[in-house]
């Protein structure tokens, strides 16, 4: 009787096991098959002749960003998203253009990297996030809450909180979810040598990945 009862929990523990097992393969073919489905467009802003904000420090916005993008995009190419990417060197490309690839791809989202700048204020700092009116199509402002609190998170950086624009080009000729993150404030010496380091791009990049999966799955 009791090598019976033993045996029974045994079954039961390998019938919990294989359930289990075929249960997370199923979730991971799904969500390997929704990775594949959603396109996500990286745009490095400024670039070329355009070098965007010079830092206190003498750095260029257009290189952090692209030192940026590039993490975020081989980021998400290890997770399994499809990524498209407006620039991989420095090179000038009308803010238009960046618009019309992503609208030509039928991008899922679109989520421009930029870092900011504070005229005479050298103790502003924090990262911010800028999005579009939402319309019934997208919800922008979601959108740019979801990414602003993880890179707050993970990074630990001063809230500037969720800014709507209307006059930006890359978010008002989007037809998807478009969000700008503004990484830091290179006219503030800390953040701005902060935003040249490996290991403080990595942070900024595993928060808005968690923030941009968030959002893609309704949490």
């Amino acid at each position: 009787m009791k090598k019976s009862k033993t045996r029974n929990i045994l079954v039961a523990i390998v019938l919990v096991f294989m359930v289990f097992q075929i249960f997370h393969g199923v979730s991971s073919l799904i969500g390997s098959l929704s990775r594949k489905g959603n396109i996500i467009v990286i745009d490095p802003g400024h670039g070329g002749k355009d070098p965007g904000t010079i830092g206190i420090n003498n750095s260029l916005e257009k290189d952090i960003n692209l030192d940026i993008s590039k993490k975020l995009y081989k980021k998400l190419k290890g997770k399994g998203y499809k990524v498209i990417i407006t620039r991989d060197t420095d090179e000038y490309i009308e803010n238009i253009q960046r618009a019309k690839l992503a609208n030509k791809e039928k991008a899922k989202i679109f989520v421009s990297i930029h870092c900011n700048s504070a005229k005479n204020n050298s103790s502003d700092n924090g990262v911010q996030v800028l999005y579009y009116p939402s319309n019934k199509a997208t919800n922008n402002e979601l959108f740019a809450q979801t990414v602003l609190d993880e890179v707050l998170r993970n990074t630990g950086a001063n809230n500037k909180g969720i800014v709507e624009r209307k006059d930006l080009i890359v978010l008002n000729q989007t037809n998807m979810p478009a969000i700008v993150v503004e990484c830091g404030f290179l006219s503030n010496e800390d953040e701005a040598n902060l935003l040249g380091t490996y290991r403080y791009q990595r942070r900024v990049v595993n928060g808005i990945v968690k923030g941009l999966e968030n959002y893609i799955n309704g949490f």
